[in-house]
């Protein structure tokens, strides 16, 4: 009789862990798709696959063996979706200081607020003194993310960028920005069409017809030595 219970105990345990295999994979196809969605711009049903996944890891962060680490993943890719749609106050808490209201272990999630708190500053900044003011919070919530991070290069850049804008602005060696500057400066316009000169010289790939008449590449003919 103990075998018989032994047995059963045994094939549900091993069911269990079937159906949680199987429910990984389907979330981590969810959030494939996601990624391809995001990719030709269908930003709905990217959203909607997250909302999918992040419920799921919410029951399996209890899971021993699993823990946090799925469902701050997806709620990082969350606020970045959110974030490349420019729709800041869903992404930044209310509090005063709001990365440390994101918990300490989800440093990515951090680190996107940290850069939606400096956009949402900026763009609604519209003098000296509101601009020193976005600057002053994007680089406090760089600093918050670099304390949490063993190692975030992207962190540090932007805090470095933001520091030398903002001594920039405050001595009134350049001008208050005007509308989105970002550490990946501004959107660039088509250039004229190019010219050979001094500094460009256009390499036009050759024809068939021209690569027939100079011959195969090493097998050029010799050069005349003089003398």
């Amino acid at each position: 009789m103990k075998g018989i219970v032994g047995f059963l105990l045994g094939a549900v345990a091993l069911a269990i862990v079937g159906v949680v295999c199987w429910t990984m994979a389907s979330l981590e196809r969810d959030v494939v798709r996601a990624e391809q969605d995001i990719n030709t711009l269908n930003y709905a049903g990217a959203e909607a696959a997250y909302d999918r996944a992040e419920r799921y890891f919410e029951y399996a962060s209890h899971i021993p063996g699993i823990g946090n680490g799925p469902l701050n993943d997806i709620r990082a890719r969350k606020a970045a979706l959110r974030y490349w749609q420019r729709d800041y106050a869903s992404i930044v808490p209310k509090q005063s200081d709001p990365v440390t209201a994101i918990p300490n272990e989800n440093v990515e999630l951090q680190f996107v607020v940290a850069n939606a708190v400096y956009r949402a500053g900026i763009a609604r900044a519209k003098d000296r003194s509101t601009t020193l003011q976005a600057l002053d919070a994007g680089i406090n919530a760089d600093m918050v993310v670099l304390k949490n991070a063993k190692r975030h290069d992207e962190a540090a850049y932007n805090l470095e960028f933001l520091a030398r804008l903002r001594d920039d602005v405050e001595k009134g060696r350049r001008k208050a920005p005007q509308g989105l500057l970002t550490p990946l400066g501004s959107m660039g316009f088509p250039a004229p069409e190019l010219k050979n000169s001094p500094e460009f010289k256009l390499l036009v790939p050759l024809d068939s017809e021209e690569r027939t008449k100079l011959g195969n590449a090493g097998k050029a003919v010799p050069r005349a030595r003089k003398g």
